[in-house]
């Protein structure tokens, strides 16, 4: 398996970062995951876009090396071989003589980069697989979700507790507001009615949450971002997530509330999904 670091492609078990790296040190860093299906990256522009407002919000100077990302990135799957690959892209505030909150006027930003295989949607294969198992969490995460920080300890504080591995994801809410997941976005179905939290709720925009808001609007759906209370949560027809190695993936509970059982050919999360699908066989 082979890594990307600071100008050089090194085999994982050799790829080697300073201690001194503000990244290791503070989490002074920010990150993005990218797929690629069929050796062709999806929604490359978009996933730079937002690589570059995470740097410019926390005032790491944009990298030169950002333009020729695609080229190296492209090396990297082709190095690795996988047909289909998640794309992973760190970019730190650099090395310091010695730790300090404030970071010394020499440091230059490290970029690393690595990939593994992105496995398939299992509903894609199966669609009548049960949904995923969701828990409700306070969200005590920090208000600039806007940003995507390495600093993911909120996040993953949940899965290792002793009862963290009896879910697959954990959706959190703010007061009566349901915010996002740990690691994706959140749609919700009431009747036709596909809605999402507004991007102005501390939540993290994802790539593929915009994308299926567009896509779903171009093909007609009726689509709204709009608060949702946790008490909305009892009368969602269907509740699904969206992530960039996920896709989309229907819920079937949410702590003890079981979601309505439905032929997978009339669930909105499953014609999103080959809507999705249309599309990768378009670019293959």
């Amino acid at each position: 398996m082979w890594t990307y670091l600071n100008g050089e492609f090194i085999l994982k078990e050799h790829v080697k970062v300073s201690p001194f790296d503000r990244g290791f040190l503070f989490g002074d860093s920010v990150y993005e995951v990218i797929p690629a299906y069929n050796n062709k990256l999806f929604l490359f522009d978009e996933h730079l876009a937002r690589l570059e407002s995470s740097l410019s919000i926390i005032n790491i100077p944009i990298p030169d090396f950002l333009k020729n990302l695609r080229p190296l990135i492209m090396e990297l799957v082709k190095k690795n071989q996988f047909l289909n690959q998640a794309i992973y892209i760190q970019i730190t505030r650099g090395v310091d003589p010695f730790r300090s909150h404030v970071a010394s006027s020499s440091s230059s930003p490290t970029l690393f980069i690595s990939s593994t295989e992105l496995e398939i949607n299992p509903y894609r294969e199966n669609p009548m697989k049960k949904g995923l198992k969701v828990r409700l969490e306070e969200d005590i995460r920090w208000k600039r979700c806007d940003v995507k920080a390495t600093t993911l300890l909120p996040n993953i504080i949940p899965f290792h507790r002793e009862d963290g591995l009896n879910v697959d994801e954990i959706l959190f809410y703010d007061e009566e507001k349901v915010c996002e997941g740990s690691k994706s976005n959140f749609f919700f179905v009431f009747d036709d009615l596909i809605m999402t939290p507004p991007k102005d709720q501390n939540i993290l925009v994802g790539i593929t949450r915009n994308y299926f808001l567009k896509r779903l609007q171009e093909e007609g759906f009726r689509v709204l971002e709009k608060e949702i209370k946790k008490d909305d949560l009892k009368e969602a027809d269907e509740i699904w997530i969206t992530s960039s190695t996920k896709e989309i993936q229907p819920v079937h509970q949410i702590d003890d509330n079981f979601l309505p059982e439905k032929e997978y050919e009339d669930c909105y999360w499953y014609k999103a999904l080959m809507i999705l699908e249309e599309e990768l066989k378009g670019d293959s």
